[in-house]
């Protein structure tokens, strides 16, 4: 019975980690939707009191952003090859906090909810230039790891988490 309980268990866990990394991956997509929808109407309508992809406008300072992210971060953002984030570096993507009533807006217009573990608006960044340009990344407390032990940080990044 015992070998019973810890397959069910087991499953259990896996099968709530993949569902917690869908829901994660789900509000990315969402809050990038909304970015996205965001930029096109400030572009379109030259709507200038609105920030690029929706963002507060201030670039991040790297010591805001947490260790995990940043080290993730350096596959696309370290241009020096130092291994590190500078805040040269994070200028450079114009990496910037969402401006939550803004954001809020546009998900509650287009009936989008956030259905993740941890949907405070406060955690994520926005990249507001290059090529990377409205990308979402995650700069929360929490871990979405997935059942081949990837830490995701946002749709198109992530890091093993072993």
């Amino acid at each position: 019975m015992t070998s019973i309980v810890r397959f069910y268990n087991s499953i259990e866990c896996t099968n709530s980690s993949s569902l917690a990394v869908d829901d994660f991956k789900t509000d990315i997509s969402m809050i990038s939707e909304a970015v996205n929808i965001i930029e096109t109407e400030r572009t379109s309508n030259e709507n200038l009191q609105i920030n690029h992809f929706g963002s507060d406008g201030k670039i991040v300072d790297a010591s805001e952003i947490r260790t995990e992210l940043a080290a993730a971060l350096i596959k696309i953002g370290d241009m020096d090859n130092d291994k590190k984030l500078s805040n040269e570096e994070i200028t450079e993507l114009g990496m910037m906090k969402l401006d939550t009533k803004t954001i809020q807006k546009e998900l509650r217009e287009f009936q989008f909810n956030l259905g993740s573990s941890d949907h405070n608006l406060k955690n994520f960044i926005v990249i507001t230039k290059g090529k990377y340009a409205g990308t979402i990344l995650y700069n929360g407390p929490l871990k979405f790891i997935d059942d081949e032990h990837k830490r995701y940080f946002g749709l198109e990044l992530w890091m093993d988490a072993k």
